[in-house]
């Protein structure tokens, strides 16, 4: 069972947005199989920028058309128009069309999510329709169902029916972010990694401090893509497009990061000089109960990798007490750097350190922590790579080959959740996977650590004779 496939969802609102600059620059940023669209007329556009061999799909095609299937080893995508070319599904498997030790996800905007604000309840419009044309008794196969009606980050189980959303924006009214466009991989084993991404992350809308109007003016001066930006001069760039200096050297170094795949620095802030300990938690929830997975990388005296991992929901502190107990007698005088920490990991740790082992809580609190992401972009030391400051996007801007390991934090804090509820073969993680999730999240996060620490470091092994490098002073989480 293998397989993987990349379905890319622009909604109305982005192909409205969009210039062709922007759109390929989204295909080439997705690297999607499948391009989904709302409407024919925007068939075009996908013929004229996507690679040849990207398959495309018509959301709102005329009811009547019969289904249409992309397929990647064990994984098959298919689009049905209506509840009849629903039925039509039935034939297909018959005629194995379909791998069945995969997984088959349907797409449709058939199924509906609606919300009763008074009641606090939800319902699935279109539900009955859909299973009389669709009785999974009658399958093979495995099967989940895609709708349109539903923001990507919806996610239920209505019965035997495993459903999903995927268009950016469709649930705003629900008090969801608008977003544009929406990236899932698809797995063989069921599996759906999704993120939703804005238009102006796109272009030279990617480039700080360029918004719409700015973008006519730049291509009028001939800065058509961003690495004109990046390699410009700062007067002629700031001169005759009336654009200040100050912004002109924020476009440059925004633009330079992204295009040269490095951090730019913007002041002479330099991180702890002592080798850090970089951790990343697994909870159970964005407010969790119970933080049951505690990756940590430790490069002093050589690279050691450890897991803390607690497998039993009624053991909620075993992750925490473990860690905490190596952490106060193993590395705490050292730096503790985790990524977005302060806003996440750290005040978790602090509040489960006191609940379960409180003994370990004042050598927690005084740690020296660093937070890149608050050190680059809040005290704006820094611009990093990648078209946002997500962890994923940073380290793969500065060149991280990730762990394909076919999960994202939704989906580790999900299936957990299913397991804590429900301890049972049919819902037990595969450990090792989740184990080499977090894993690669921690040396994203020291290689990212790394490039930003990188001219500090050459500047301490060439003081290495026996100067003292300037501004070296450690700090607490308020500093970093």
């Amino acid at each position: 069972m293998t397989g993987r496939l990349g379905l890319t969802i622009y909604s109305n609102d982005a192909l409205l947005k969009l210039d062709d600059a922007q759109f390929q620059d989204s295909i080439e940023y997705f690297d999607p199989d499948v391009v989904a669209i709302p409407s024919p007329h925007h068939e075009r556009t996908v013929q004229r920028l996507a690679p040849p061999e990207t398959d495309s799909i018509v959301l709102h095609r005329p009811r009547g058309t019969g289904p249409a299937t992309s397929t990647s080893g064990s994984v098959a995508l298919v689009h049905v128009s209506d509840i009849a070319a629903l039925s039509a599904l039935i034939a297909l498997e018959s005629e194995n069309t379909f791998d069945p030790t995969g997984e088959t996800y349907v797409l449709s905007d058939q199924l509906a999510v609606a919300i009763d604000p008074i009641n606090l309840e939800s319902r699935l419009d279109g539900i009955d329709a859909y299973r009389d044309a669709f009785p999974t008794s009658d399958l093979d196969g495995s099967y989940t169902h895609l709708t349109t009606e539903a923001h990507p980050t919806y996610h239920h189980q209505w019965g035997e029916l495993t459903v999903r959303g995927v268009m950016p924006g469709a649930t705003e009214r629900l008090g969801r972010h608008q977003t544009d466009i929406a990236h899932l991989d698809l797995h063989a084993d069921g599996t759906i990694c999704a993120k939703a991404r804005s238009a102006d992350r796109f272009g030279l809308r990617a480039v700080k401090q360029v918004g719409r109007s700015r973008v006519t003016k730049l291509w009028e001066e001939g800065y058509r893509d961003r690495s004109d930006i990046a390699r410009a001069d700062i007067q002629d760039l700031s001169s005759p497009s009336g654009i200040g200096r100050p912004t002109a050297e924020t476009m440059i170094a925004s633009a330079r990061a992204i295009v040269d795949g490095e951090v730019q620095r913007r002041s002479e802030a330099t991180l702890p000089s002592a080798e850090p300990v970089f951790i990343d938690i697994e909870t159970d929830g964005l407010t969790p109960t119970m933080v049951w997975l505690i990756g940590v990388l430790n490069r002093q005296g050589g690279e050691s990798y450890m897991s803390f991992l607690a497998r039993d929901p009624d053991e909620p502190g075993q992750a925490v007490e473990a860690f905490a107990s190596w952490w106060s007698a193993n590395a705490a005088d050292r730096p503790l750097v985790a990524y977005n920490g302060r806003k996440f990991d750290i005040p978790i740790l602090e509040e489960h350190i006191e609940r379960h082992c409180p003994e370990h809580l004042d050598a927690f609190e005084d740690a020296r922590v660093v937070d890149p992401y608050f050190w680059a972009t809040v005290r704006d030391n820094a611009f990093l790579p990648g078209r946002t400051n997500r962890l994923e996007d940073v380290a793969s801007g500065l060149g991280w080959d990730h762990d394909e390991t076919g999960l994202s934090g939704a989906t580790v804090g999900r299936r957990f959740q299913e397991w804590a509820a429900d301890p049972s073969p049919e819902t037990e993680l595969d450990w090792e996977r989740h184990e080499r999730y977090c894993e690669d999240d921690v040396r994203a996060l020291a290689h990212v650590y790394d490039a930003i620490d990188a001219p500090v470091r050459t500047e301490r092994q060439t003081n290495a004779s026996g100067s003292t490098p300037t501004n070296t002073a450690q700090g607490t989480l308020s500093d970093f």
